[in-house]
């Protein structure tokens, strides 16, 4: 019994919005909800409506009863909510060439887009509008290593995301480019925000330096995420030149996460992989591997600290990158030789700028 509710609180904890995810903070006797209260609530849906097919400009006896469809011509998204009811809304001319990309990525699949609009309570006057594309294909099969380009990404609890790229080439692994995602310094942020509101307090410009401290404090942790997963699935598509693509990407459990509003964030990498590796049609793992055991003996490797690096050296003469050791195990499993280590050049530990 206890063992399915430890299973039934861990599946919630990563599958639940982090608008809810506070309501199960153990250290509370009773999942109590008073901290909730104070937190913004998530935006309602009130409208859901298919988007005309293709970006297309509306003719002249075109009046769709219930629908939405883009008018290129005049860069506008025309709503039909029914009723004889319409609405239109402005569309930014980077804002339409991007759609055109999007449905080119793909091509020549079927795109199917959604017009969705969210209100939130405590912002009557202010609305939301999301047009969401969807294309269907079956999961590709795990490609052949040798022939694929490998994409291994190790989502961090403390210093975020980390990607390699790597090929079989000429009978090594090829190391292409190693990818480390840091998400802003807040202590940075927070000391430009305070000497901008101490400049808007001695009179140097105080609208704008005002304007400028409030956008220092915002952080999005879930846009963080996006964008880091959406840079590493684009550099996947640039090395990769036509071929099948092998990604794995590491995700911590949910325990080795600390409750902070970005590390419970990361857990939400594994959704948003999912939905970019359909869109793009990669074949995608999500596999756990030891950064702690030495990939040549299997001995435990000790860790050394430098100033933005963690090295782990083993007996045996392996040492490399902490982020990157997980790296050498999915290779091992793959049944690929190893490539030399380390993967980059490591600093000292006595290196001031280590």
């Amino acid at each position: 019994m206890r063992e399915g509710v430890e299973q039934a609180l861990e599946r919630a904890k990563e599958e639940l919005p982090s608008y809810w995810r506070k309501t199960l903070d153990e250290r509370t006797p009773l999942y109590a909800f008073n901290d909730v209260e104070k937190m913004k609530r998530p935006r309602k849906q009130i409208l859901k409506l298919p988007l005309a097919e293709a970006l297309q400009v509306i003719q002249q006896n075109e009046r769709p009863k219930n629908g939405a469809l883009i008018d290129c011509k005049e860069s506008k998204l025309v709503i039909y909510p029914g009723n004889g009811v319409s609405l239109e809304l402005p569309i930014p001319e980077r804002a339409l060439r991007w759609l055109r990309d999007k449905e080119r990525e793909v091509a020549p699949l079927k795109v199917h887009k959604t017009v969705r609009i969210q209100w939130r309570p405590e912002r009557v006057q202010t609305l939301k509008v999301q047009i969401v594309f969807r294309v269907r294909r079956p999961r590709p099969p795990q490609p052949d290593p040798k022939n694929a380009l490998l994409v291994f990404v190790d989502v961090n609890s403390r210093y975020g995301v980390v990607a390699v790229f790597a090929s079989f080439d000429e009978g090594y692994v090829k190391i292409h480019e190693t990818l480390k995602l840091r998400p802003p310094n807040q202590g940075r942020r927070l000391r430009e925000a305070a000497k901008r509101m101490r400049a808007a307090a001695h009179g140097s410009k105080p609208n704008i330096n005002y304007a400028l401290a409030r956008l220092s404090k915002k952080f999005d942790a879930q846009g963080w995420v996006k964008s880091a997963a959406a840079e590493i699935f684009k550099k996947a598509m640039k090395y990769a030149k036509g071929r099948s693509i092998l990604m794995n990407i590491d995700i911590p459990n949910s325990e080795l996460i600390k409750n902070s509003s970005l590390q419970r964030t990361l857990l939400s990498m594994r959704k948003v992989a999912e939905n970019l590796a359909n869109w793009y049609g990669i074949h995608a793992e999500f596999k756990c591997f030891s950064s702690r055991r030495c990939p040549l003996c299997g001995g435990e490797l000790k860790e050394f600290r430098t100033k933005r690096t963690r090295i782990m050296r083993c007996s045996c003469g392996f040492t490399e990158d902490r982020d990157y050791t997980p790296l050498y195990w999915w290779i091992k499993e793959l049944g690929l030789p190893l490539p030399k280590h380390p993967l980059r050049a490591l600093p000292k530990p006595n290196d001031p700028e280590a």
